[in-house]
Order: C-alpha cells, then structure tokens, then sequence
C-alpha cells in the first residue's frame, strides 16, 4: 500500500510540473529576426516584441521565449532588483543575469557568447542557450533568418508565416538597434597555442567577454572592467601566471596580449600597458600586455571619430588553438523608407502605394537596397554564398533569368549579360539584411522606375508599373 501511494504522488507531481526538459514533449519552434509572431507546433503566436540579431545570436523576448519552450508562465521569474531571470523546468534550473555572459544551469556556470539586455521595455534572451539547456537541437536557417528549434532529429522545417498575421512579408533590417551600420576591419592578431590547456581555456573565456563590445569615439576601453573580474562564477578555471603560481583566470595575459596588439595596429592611443615580469614564449619582447585584477590593467582610447566593434574569439585548428581579436570600425548609415508602386498610378499615385516598405540606407550619397528585401517583396528565389571572404548573391527573375552579384566588385551578371554597377554592392554581417545594391541600379535590371519625392515620407518611390507617374503639386 505505501508504495502504491508513492507512486500516486509521483504521478501527481509529474501531472502539474512542467515537462519542457522531456524529450517526449519538447515543441517544435521557430524565431524569426524582425517579426513579431512565432510558430510553436504549426500554431502562430504573437509577442509583444519581435526578436532581433545581436553578434550573431537571436535575442527573444524572455517570456515569449520560456512559454514556447514548454516552461509554465509561474516558473518564470524576473527580479527586479538583481537584474536576474530564472527559469524552472521539473528537472532544471536556469538563472540568468542581465548583461552577463555566465548562466547556471542547476548552479553549474556555463559560458555564452551574448549577454541577455533591454530592449523598448522588454528583456531578451539568447534563446539558444536556454534551448539547449533544456535538451532542444537548434539550427540557424539562414535565407529566412530563423532559428529552428525541436526535438533532436525532429527540428520543425521552415515555412512563410501567413501574411494575415504579420504587417508585411518583408523582413526587416536591423543591426542591434535601431541602425545599419558599415563595418570596415581596421586591424587583427592572433596567437596560436598548441599543447595548453588551463591558460588557453582562460583566454578564450576572456575573449568571449570582450567579443562584440563596442567602443564609442573619445571612450576609453578598459580590460578590467569589460573582461571582468576572473572567479569560477565567471567561468574560469585555475590556470598559471607568470611565476608559475597556479590562479584562477590565470592565462589572460594572452587575451589582454591579442587586444594590444590589435589597439596598436589601429592606431588607437594606449594609455595603459603593463609588460611581464619576465619574458613570454608566445609573443616577441615589447608586445605582450600584462594584467592583474584591480592592480595591472590594459587600457585603450578610441580617438579614430567613429565606434570600434571589438570581435575576439579561440577556434580549434587543426595544428592547435588559435586566439584572435579584430578591431572593426563601425559607421551609422542614414536609413530612409522607400514606398513600392505596383498599380497603375492614375492620377494621383499616392492612393496606390503598397502598404509594405522597403528600407534603403545611403552609403556614399548613394542609397542602396538589400537583396533580401526584393527577394520578400517579389517573391524571388534568392542565394547567397560567402567564399574565401566574398559574397556571391544569385537572384532569380524567372527560370531562366537571374541577377549575379559581388560584394565590393561592380560588375554584375544580368540574365548572361554584363551590366557595370554605378556603385559597389556591400555586405553588412551584423545586419539581418546583409547584401546591399545601389537602388538605382537595381531599377535598371529590371526595367522599373525610382523617384526621389522631396519633402515627403517615404522619400524615395520604386515604381514597378511600367508607367510614369505626376508627382502632383509639392
């Protein structure tokens, strides 16, 4: 009898706990970067903010995220006051800071590479590492900028959401925030280890907390106060520092070494730089950058006029592990909002215009327009290829007909022709729409129109109907 009642009990308990973390009821999701709704089981749910990019993870809002992952509303917590989320599964425990790149996993530390952060009012989280925690497989589809995320082996398969729930089948291009930037690489280091582990495993650690940091102009980067201060908590494991003392965090050296050198050859003014004790084995005499917590620090002012993106990272290879940083220069780009005519215009267009807009930023006083817009807009088939540092984007007019371009390269293909671009196409990494072509250009292609229309918003008309349009009076 007493064990029939533990087992009512255990079946009590298993009916009200939620099952998020058992492989038999894990759901089948996906995010989308720009919109609003979200599909969990083939069923389309609205959120309140629709997740965005950030260093390439998708961020979500922290509730939206939770419940489509199988987590019951009261198991989600926020406070307030410590700036803290945590999230309970029947079996696990999530916590997560704010702007912090540690969270615990039934107290266990574990590393991500983007911090959760506030947005328009709402908290996002990097919705992959709490996917993962909870026994999900995830994948990233590019073309649609979606993460997918199911039961291992069973990820949902990618499909348009119906138009009726979102404004606009055209996604939107948004780069952490509310701009587009250019980013222009201004210098690299890198360091390759072999045979190390406990120092290595530190500065990859470090690496990852000053990955994605951006640097304003006049503002002076700190290592102490961006890498943070080396604890177990933090991720770190004991590792030796110069004298062979065994510390925890110790072989950050190496991380603050990369960032020097990277600041120096941007030619960014160092204002702090301590050399070791003694000499390193993995870097000439006089470019090494010593740092201690709270007494030795590496520090650096941005006097170059625009923001830094610092990236830095440890990738596996092959002949070992390899410690890098890049310093990229970072520059808004002015956005302007373009309206799409398809109609006969008659006369007066501006009854006819689509209620979808494009977004169009201007780049050396020539506005541009992205690849993955037209494609939405047009419903146009669309690839894109990244080799040995290029970007190779094909767009398909018809089954026969296609457009062919190059980041940085003007000549494009136009159904087997060449047609010479008036400006070179771009590529932005950061953004959720990467290929840029001169708008003009594109109007060209394909035999259809673009008007500036001065003093009016949307200020730019892409005319696809064949006809000429009156502006009217203004």
């Amino acid at each position: 009898m007493k064990k029939f009642l533990i087992l009512i009990a255990v079946m009590v308990l298993l009916s009200v706990s939620p099952q998020a973390s058992s492989a038999s009821a894990l759901n089948k999701i996906i995010f989308v970067v720009g919109a609003k709704s979200c599909t969990v089981n083939n069923s389309v749910y609205q959120m309140a903010e629709a997740p965005y990019l950030a260093s390439g993870r998708i961020l979500v809002p922290y509730k939206e995220a939770s419940k489509a992952l199988g987590i019951d509303e009261k198991n989600i917590l926020w406070d307030s006051r410590m700036k803290t989320i945590e999230i309970h599964s029947s079996d696990l425990d999530l916590k997560f800071t704010m702007d912090e790149k540690v969270f615990y996993v039934n107290g266990e530390p574990h590393q991500m590479d983007v911090a959760p952060s506030s947005r328009d009012g709402q908290i996002f989280l990097p919705v992959k590492w709490i996917a993962e925690a909870l026994g999900y497989s995830v994948a990233w589809d590019a073309k649609s900028l979606s993460i997918l995320i199911g039961p291992p082996g069973k990820l949902p398969l990618w499909k348009p959401f119906p138009a009726t729930v979102l404004n606009s089948n055209v996604r939107a291009c948004e780069f952490s925030g509310d701009s587009l930037y250019a980013v222009n690489k201004l210098s690299s280091s890198s360091i390759v280890f072999v045979g190390e582990y406990a120092n290595v495993f530190n500065a990859g650690v470090a690496a990852r907390y000053a990955n994605g940091f951006i640097l304003e102009p006049n503002r002076v980067f700190s290592f102490d106060e961006v890498v943070g201060e080396r604890r177990a908590a933090r991720g770190y494991i004991s590792g030796y520092d110069i004298l062979d003392n065994l510390t925890i965090g110790g072989g950050v050296c190496r991380t603050s070494t990369v960032l020097y050198q990277a600041a120096c050859g941007a030619g960014l003014k160092i204002i702090e730089r301590h050399p070791h004790y003694l000499p390193v084995h993995y870097t000439p005499a006089g470019t090494d950058a010593s740092v201690n917590w709270g007494t030795m620090d590496l520090r650096f002012r941005n006097n170059l006029g625009s923001p830094i993106m610092i990236k830095a990272g440890l990738d596996e290879r092959e002949d070992g592990q390899r410690l890098w940083a890049e310093f990229w220069e970072v520059k808004p780009l002015p956005k302007v909002k373009v309206a799409v005519l398809r109609k006969d215009p008659g006369a007066d267009y501006r009854d006819k215009l689509e209620a979808v807009q494009l977004t169009a930023v201007i780049k050396d006083d020539t506005s541009y327009v992205s690849l993955e817009q037209l494609s939405d807009l047009l419903s146009l088939p669309l690839k894109i290829e990244e080799t040995d540092g290029l970007q190779y984007a094909v767009l398909g007019l018809n089954n026969t007909q296609s457009i062919r371009c190059i980041s940085n390269n003007n000549n494009a293909v136009v159904n087997g022709n060449e047609f010479w671009l008036s400006s070179t196409p771009f590529w932005l990494s950061e953004s959720s729409c990467q290929f840029w072509i001169p708008l003009r250009d594109w109007t060209k292609m394909i035999g259809a129109d673009v008007d500036w229309v001065g003093g009016t918003n949307p200020m730019v008309l892409l005319n696809l109907s064949g006809k000429r349009i009156s502006m009217g009076p203004g």
